[in-house]
């Protein structure tokens, strides 16, 4: 955000603003000492220049000071924290930093949809239970080039940031798109230190659970040269991390109302899961500026790059949730506990559905999935920025800005299956994991029984299925604003600001469908076992699975799964799977289809161009009133938004794939509108909007103040749920056989329709979200790193984006049909109250060594009232398909009612040390669960993190930072009915992180 002249003299100043106050003591004691009154002048001169200059206060106090100034100084309601700070705790990412400010929590999930993937550094910010949250670079736009709106922040280096602030109202200079927040990264600048700067960190992070070491270390330089013609600074800063992870998940199936006793609900049996994620970030940001002689212009040049990959790899053991097995019973001899809902809670499961090899029912047992998956991701993000302030008097500011950014995403996500059988027995009885047994599928219930070892024998395991997918996106953005500050002296009104900003963002959306296809099954001709081919597979112990005690499996805890190495290298996959195909027409990759470009067909394609016009006024204030000095600001901003979306229309794919294809009968109109054509077509929107803001704060005493906020803010749609297309098919298809084949033969179609078509879409025409958000906050300052303070806020929220049907005509080859069409669009109104309470102090009146102890504490309560849930992907998962959700009355996905921070701070003799806890209560996840299509919920649950550094001299400081210290258990919840009935779905363990740091300043 923009400051006035006056605001950046005072943040200049943040670092002196300490010393200042000592010097005063300073000052009061020379004096009441003094002899004469001239001598007392001067040594009171010299004093407070001597006390200026060396008087700083360092460390953990230090950062706290320079955060509370920033809250204490800002324009309107917000928070801050010091990359000093930042460094203090085991934070790997930007993402994992601002989670411990008032009001901000992060997903632990790699996407909200997905909850069958856990992702240890977390992977998405919500800022008072709203995740429309507005990223910046220093005051400028930033994003990633996924398919929505803002910054990965959990890509970003913590090591580039000066401080990073957490904006949760407005004012009329901020740029548009923030309704839960903006949250703006500052990076490091030359002028911002006095003189040259050299520092670097290093450290070596070991993982428990994976039981594996990775290396971060960053670098920075800055200088500043005085010459005849300016003052001139460089800086460069340069990080580089790795972390290796891991994370064991158990989760238990959807749970089906039986037929045998339609009063008893038993889950589909369990998946198990192995991932590890190896994550690299590396991070550069430099900058160049000069200072005219006269003090009058500065100019800044700036490059930030930020790179990070994600390759993680899963192998897992699992049924499929999606079919219907109601006839899911205890194995002879044994039975089913249940609790007094009729849940199930203990047993031994079995099940006759499934096949043999041969065709025929298969009597125990049942199939288990064992899938090899890969995904690998890369994002860039490239931000070019100069900035020129013109400051001619006293009176003139000028600032103008440009900026080009462009960013990368590409994603590579690849599975292949095996399968065999198994009888399963749960427990899941009593708190912590649960204990899951593998049996062999003739297991009877008899202890005597001959297991035999299904599980690592290559003839009882067969190859089933593979699939792929690739996300290739880019975006650019060309941005450029004007600003204008007149101060007025003498006057309520102490100064206008007028500017204008136009940016210009163009994204290229590639993302394929996820590409499954069978490669042998018993009702796909045959199975192909393990034994019979050279495909290659690998044995995965499981014997640590979640730490031990979970898992217990005849004959071992080892698995026969697709070779790791195989699905990696994706290009030669096709040839090394050749021999587990049983069918020609099973899985084929990507770029084997019809009309495929790459990998992509042409409606997996969309192009977005947006265009932003914003214009404002602010009128700035300052004053006395009864002797309370106040500032304030009022302001009107002007949006216009023009969006241009290339993109699809596709018809259903009933052309028939050979003669046993249904599609051969079907309907006659109904397959000349099936053709599989695309159609390309063009949307252009508009949208207009007035925003005004007001800011009001008021000192009450001091150290107390009073502040006040109101704004109108806008949420911009994601990308993805902005493209255009409509991809149609056909649903309930009713199919008539012949009647006069014998009974036992196999049964011949004559005639197939499809009762409805439905389709999937974007909507390049949804409007954005609309906030009326109010904030009232008051806020006392006792100490330099001592605060208490509270606030009240209160959104009024419409235009949400929620997934919506209408019936539409669509023509195709001659042939016209009624489609019913899901997709986005605007609706729904909603509020969101609640308040925040901050403190912190430093307990410098205990005695001794115990006055270095401190504390902070914050916590945040959220109250939603009438918010409708989207029903629509806007995580970065590559789908932005909507859906049905099951039930009504949910409450608003991921809004946790309570959130909260306490830690414990030491600083003393040279030692610095922090425990922290990060507590949010339980939350709607995900409203549609892919696997399960089921309500899934986030359980209440804390981290407890700690660090503890010793300076070892002026320059050099060693310590140690732990991660998940009370290796906390992720549990999630499905609700199985409208009641609001939830059973246990998962439960996530993760490593615990040591690391040693190693940190030095010049």
């Amino acid at each position: 955000m923009k400051k006035t002249l006056y605001q950046q003299k005072q943040q200049e100043n943040v670092t002196k603003h300490n010393a200042f106050k000592y010097s005063l003591i300073a000052l009061a004691i020379i004096g009441l000492s003094s002899v004469s009154a001239n001598a007392a002048d001067e040594t009171n001169k010299k004093a407070k220049e001597e006390a200026i200059e060396v008087i700083e206060v360092k460390g953990q106090r230090g950062n706290l000071i320079s955060a509370q100034n920033m809250k204490m100084n800002a324009d309107t309601v917000m928070d801050a924290i010091s990359a000093a700070d930042m460094g203090s705790m085991p934070d790997r990412s930007v993402l994992e930093a601002i989670s411990r400010m008032p009001g901000v929590a992060i997903e632990r999930f790699a996407a909200a949809d997905d909850p069958d993937h856990f992702g240890v550094e977390g992977g998405g910010v919500v800022v008072r239970g709203l995740t429309h949250v507005r990223s910046e670079f220093n005051g400028r736009d930033a994003f990633s080039a996924d398919s929505g709106r803002g910054l990965g922040f959990q890509d970003i280096s913590p090591e580039l940031m000066g401080s990073v602030e957490v904006f949760k109202n407005q004012t009329a200079d901020m740029i548009e798109g923030g309704i839960a927040g903006t949250v703006n990264l500052n990076t490091r600048k030359a002028f911002d230190a006095d003189g040259r700067v050299f520092s670097f960190s290093a450290d070596v992070t070991y993982t428990d659970l994976r039981e594996e070491t990775a290396p971060t270390f960053s670098v920075l330089y800055s200088d500043i040269w005085t010459t005849d013609i300016g003052r001139f600074g460089f800086l460069a800063n340069f990080s580089h991390s790795e972390i290796k992870v891991e994370s064991n998940g158990v989760q238990a199936g959807k749970y089906e109302q039986q037929e045998w006793d339609n009063s008893k609900y038993v889950p589909q049996s369990a998946r198990l899961s192995k991932k590890q994620d190896d994550k690299e970030r590396d991070g550069f940001a430099t900058s160049l500026q000069w200072e005219n002689t006269a003090k009058t212009i500065v100019l800044t040049g700036e490059f930030i790059r930020s790179q990070a990959t994600l390759a993680w790899n899963e192998n897992a053991i699992e049924m499929d949730d999606g079919d219907s097995k109601v006839n899911l019973k205890p194995v002879d001899g044994t039975s089913f506990d249940f609790d007094d809902n009729g849940t199930f809670e203990n047993g031994i499961i079995t099940s006759e559905a499934g096949w043999r090899g041969d065709g025929s029912p298969q009597r125990y047992g049942m199939q288990h999935t064992m899938v090899t998956r890969v995904r690998n991701e890369e994002s860039i993000v490239n931000d070019y920025s100069f900035n020129a302030k013109f400051t001619p008097n006293d009176s003139l500011a000028i600032n103008f800005d440009v900026q080009y950014i462009y960013a990368t995403m590409a994603i590579e996500d690849v599975s292949v299956m095996g399968a065999t059988r198994a009888v399963v027995g749960m427990d899941l009885r009593g708190s912590g994991l649960p204990k899951i047994s593998l049996l062999h599928p003739a297991y009877d219930g008899q202890a005597d029984h001959t297991p035999g070892t299904p599980f690592t024998d290559p003839s009882t395991n067969f190859w089933r299925s593979a699939m792929d997918h690739i996300s290739d996106n880019e975006g650019e953005e060309f941005a450029t604003r004007l600003d204008i500050e007149y101060t007025f002296d003498n006057s309520i009104v102490k100064s206008i600001e007028l500017g204008a900003r136009y940016s210009n963002r163009q994204q290229t959306t590639r993302q394929s469908t996820y590409n499954w296809g069978v490669l042998s099954e018993a009702w796909a001709d045959h199975n192909i076992w393990y034994a019979d081919t050279d495909v290659p597979y690998d044995e995965v112990s499981f014997d640590n699975f979640a730490r031990g005690g979970v898992l217990n499996t005849e004959g071992g805890n080892t698995f026969l799964f697709p070779s790791l190495s195989m699905v990696q290298n994706y290009s030669g996959l096709n040839d090394a799977l050749a021999g587990a195909k049983a069918v020609a027409w099973g899985w084929n990759p990507l770029a084997d289809r019809d009309d495929a470009t790459g990998h992509f067909v042409g409606n997996e394609i969309n192009v977005t161009q947006e265009e932003s016009t914003a214009f404002y006024a602010k009128l700035n204030f300052e004053g006395d009133f009864s002797g309370m000095d106040y500032s304030a600001n009022i302001g009107l901003r002007y949006v216009r938004l023009d969006n241009t979306t290339d993109g699809f229309i596709s018809y259903p794919d009933d052309v028939p794939k050979n003669d046993k294809d249904i599609a051969n009968v079907l309907n006659a109109e109904q397959a000349a509108f099936g053709n599989n054509a695309s159609i390309v077509t063009q949307s252009i929107g508009q949208y207009t909007k007035v925003l005004p803001s007001v800011n009001f704060k008021l000192n009450l005493t001091d150290e107390l103040l009073v502040r006040f906020a109101f704004s109108e803010a806008i949420a911009l749609p994601s990308l993805g749920n902005l493209r255009n297309y409509v991809s149609i098919g056909g649903a309930d298809q009713r199919v008539t056989f012949d009647p006069n084949v014998p009974e036992g033969d196999e049964p011949v179609p004559i005639y197939a329709e499809y009762e409805r078509y439905t389709a999937s879409s974007g909507n390049p025409l949804l409007k954005p979200m609309e906030s009326y958000n109010y904030d009232l906050s008051l806020e006392w300052y006792f100490a330099e790193a001592g605060s208490l303070t509270s606030t009240l806020f209160y959104k009024d929220i419409s235009n949400y984006f929620v997934n919506g049907f209408t019936y539409n005509d669509y023509t195709n080859n001659g042939v016209t049909q009624e489609v019913e069409v899901a997709g986005a669009t605007n609706g729904g109104k909603g509020t969101i109250a609640g308040f925040e309470v901050s403190y912190q102090q430093f307990f410098d009146a205990l005695p001794g060594a115990f006055s270095g102890l401190g504390v902070q504490l914050n916590y945040t309560h959220i109250n939603e009232d009438g918010s409708p849930n989207s029903g629509l992907n806007n995580s970065s998962s590559d789908s932005d398909e909507a859906g049905d959700i099951a039930f009504t009355d949910l409450p608003l996905q991921g809004l946790s009612e309570q959130n909260a921070n306490a830690a414990l701070l030491y600083e003393k003799f040279g030692i610095s040390a922090r425990i922290a806890y990060n507590w949010r209560s339980d939350y709607l996840l995900t409203t549609r669960d892919v696997i399960t299509k089921l309500p899934i919920y986030n359980t209440a649950n804390g981290q407890l993190d700690a660090s503890i550094f010793w300076d070892v001299s002026d320059n050099w400081k060693i310590g140690m930072q732990g991660t998940n210290l009370n290796n906390n258990i992720t549990e999630t919840e499905m609700q199985v009915n409208q009641q609001g009935d939830k059973v246990t779905r998962s439960w996530f363990t993760n490593d615990r992180r040591y690391s040693l740091v190693v940190k030095a300043t010049f």
